[in-house]
């Protein structure tokens, strides 16, 4: 799907969605976004703006972000937003020619369908000045979105914190989970370096586009916001590490309760044992098939073994008592 919106340095905008865009004039500067783009839509777009095509047609496959020509400049660049309350991820291909910026977008997204209408709306407010304007104004409002997703995965991880910390006897706590987290943080921040070099390349003038004044400042602060939300996702990774400890730390607590009441439930065993033991051990002598047994020609022969037995168990009592066993 194709988007554009004209500009022109009088101030005025118009915008549609269709292939037959116009082409800019003297005093014009077009801005084209390509969501998913057709074979059609490549072969155009590379016609009219006289750029290498093969980018456009690879970009969605490039893992991180890299400049590929300079003439004119284009580069991919790993973009995350927050669509629905979840974190997607796109690449996005940046082609800046000297009247026309292209982007393509790897994915159909709402997200970008709404900060093309944001960049129409804010430019009827506020002159072009070039592509290079076009451009860092785009960038600046996607990287922005960086904070949304980074506030994200940090909500995320302070419930899964928050989880580790009660631990429960039956934790909601999932290790996956945290190496998850981690594992996206360093996705993001390999994608944030690599973007800022492209960007550190672009400032020093290699796109052979113009850059206004307030361009370049603008795209000195969008290189300082890059460095910044690599710190972010640093301090996010410092804290799941935190999280990982705390819930190592919790698993051997609950191992060392669950071993302590191993050895209670043991003891109070070992002392029924022992209390059983002894009267277990008078009984079967005493039911040994011999002719003579002691005391078993006297009347009081059955009373007297059971009062010992009786005394025996409760004098093993009183010690099981007296040390805990029981």
């Amino acid at each position: 799907m194709i988007r554009y919106v004209l500009f022109n340095e009088k101030g005025s905008v118009r915008k549609g969605s269709r292939t037959d865009y116009p082409k800019p004039g003297k005093n014009d500067y077009l801005f084209i976004f390509l969501s998913t783009p057709t074979r059609e839509e490549i072969e155009k777009a590379s016609s009219d703006f006289k750029f290498d095509k093969k980018p456009l047609i690879t970009f969605s496959k490039e893992s991180h972000s890299r400049r590929y020509i300079t003439t004119p400049f284009q580069f991919v660049m790993m973009s995350a937003y927050l669509e629905n309350g979840k974190i997607a991820t796109t690449n996005l291909l940046f082609v800046l020619t000297e009247r026309c910026l292209v982007v393509a977008s790897s994915k159909e997204s709402g997200y970008y369908d709404e900060l093309v209408n944001d960049l129409f709306e804010e430019f009827r407010k506020v002159k072009v000045r070039g592509v290079a304007h076009i451009f860092c104004n785009f960038l600046q409002e996607d990287v922005d979105e960086n904070y949304e997703v980074l506030g994200r995965i940090e909500d995320q991880i302070k419930d899964v914190e928050f989880k580790a910390v009660v631990f429960e006897k039956e934790s909601k706590v999932k290790v996956d989970d945290i190496l998850y987290f981690k594992s996206q943080l360093y996705k993001l921040s390999r994608q944030f370096w690599a973007t800022t070099r492209v960007i550190s390349l672009i400032r020093m003038g290699v796109t052979q586009i113009r850059m206004d004044t307030e361009s370049i400042r603008l795209l000195g602060d969008i290189h300082e916001t890059f460095l910044h939300q690599i710190d972010v996702a640093a301090a996010q990774k410092e804290m799941l590490s935190d999280t990982l400890t705390v819930y190592s730390t919790g698993v051997n607590n609950r191992l060392a309760v669950t071993s302590n009441e191993l050895n209670l439930i043991v003891k109070r065993l070992s002392g029924y044992a022992l209390i059983l033991l002894i009267p277990t051990l008078i009984a079967s002598v005493y039911g040994m098939n011999f002719k003579y047994i002691p005391l078993s020609d006297f009347w009081w022969g059955f009373y007297a073994i059971n009062g010992f037995m009786a005394a025996v168990i409760f004098v093993i009592l009183i010690y099981a008592k007296k040390h805990n066993w029981l």
